[in-house]
């Protein structure tokens, strides 16, 4: 039993042993852009460089800071800020401060003695080409897309106005009179069986109409509309009571006759009292 602990020691010392012999070598693993990659913007421009490694040890913090330089074409060296991210500690951003030329290769270089936040070292200087974009390039492609849109509008806008015309042209022919002696002509048909046929498509026709405005006329649910009330009524002149089939009758009219008969029977006889006529009347009368 000793000589089998003795041996499992044995062997996990080796696999430590072995595991910091082999341990990777701290070295960069990625980049934005990458080396030789061109398009970047000439403003607020930002190099992302990714490392195999925790690089966000503080105590290396201001001494990495210095391992970073941006260099023009002329190896002019640009004002940098260099930043960490807590989120993703293998990632370092390098921001150039001032705006960049269009279409210019810039450099940036890391210098060997970057450090790790385990204590490795870069050992090896490495570098990062990029170049930036012509913004001049982008305008130009602005407005080509925009002419682009523009000619596009125009042709659609046109196939509408062309399939509204004919659309028109279609229903002008359609509710065009028929001329039977034409249409029995061309087609060899007679002119009774032309009629026919345009008498029939027509009262299809109005059908469909009166069938569409009965649709528009309902309501959303379907229900029909209500009619409106009017307490107004209108006639078209008087009418006696005889005519709604009433036999009432109130004796004016014939007492109406028998007055008229009265006065005439009075007048002949030449009475110089007639009944209900005032004393002034009578006193002209006499005059005669």
């Amino acid at each position: 039993m000793r000589k089998i602990g003795m041996l499992a020691a044995i062997f996990a010392l080796t696999m430590l042993t072995a595991t910091v012999c082999f341990a990777e070598a701290l070295e960069i693993v990625d980049s934005y852009p990458r080396d030789g990659g061109t398009g970047l913007q000439p403003v607020n421009c930002a190099v992302k460089v990714y490392f195999n490694q925790d690089v966000s040890g503080e105590a290396f913090m201001v001494n990495n800071s210095a391992c970073f330089r941006i260099t023009g074409p002329e190896g002019k060296e640009l004002p940098i800020t260099v930043l960490h991210d807590s989120k993703d500690t293998t990632m370092v951003l390098v921001v150039v401060n001032d705006a960049l030329e269009e279409d210019t290769e810039y450099k940036l270089t890391v210098s060997g003695e970057f450090t790790a936040a385990g204590g490795d070292v870069l050992e090896d200087d490495s570098s990062i080409t990029f170049r930036t974009r012509s913004t001049k390039n982008d305008g130009m492609t602005s407005m080509v897309m925009m002419g682009v849109m523009f000619i596009g509008i125009i042709i659609f806008s046109s196939r509408q106005m062309k399939r509204q015309a004919q659309k028109d042209a279609e229903t002008k022919v359609k509710n065009a009179k028929v001329n039977p002696y034409k249409v029995s002509k061309k087609t060899g048909k007679s002119v009774e069986e032309v009629v026919k046929k345009a008498e029939k498509d027509k009262q299809k026709k109005a059908a469909e109409e009166a069938k569409q405005k009965g649709q528009a006329g309902n309501d959303k649910d379907g229900a029909e509309p209500e009619e409106e009330y009017s307490a107004n009524l209108r006639v078209h002149g008087p009418r006696p009571i005889s005519a709604a089939g009433s036999v009432y009758k109130s004796g004016k009219k014939a007492k109406a006759e028998a007055e008229a008969k009265r006065l005439a029977a009075a007048r002949a006889a030449g009475t110089t009292k007639p009944k209900n006529q005032s004393a002034k009347k009578r006193n002209k009368n006499k005059k005669k």
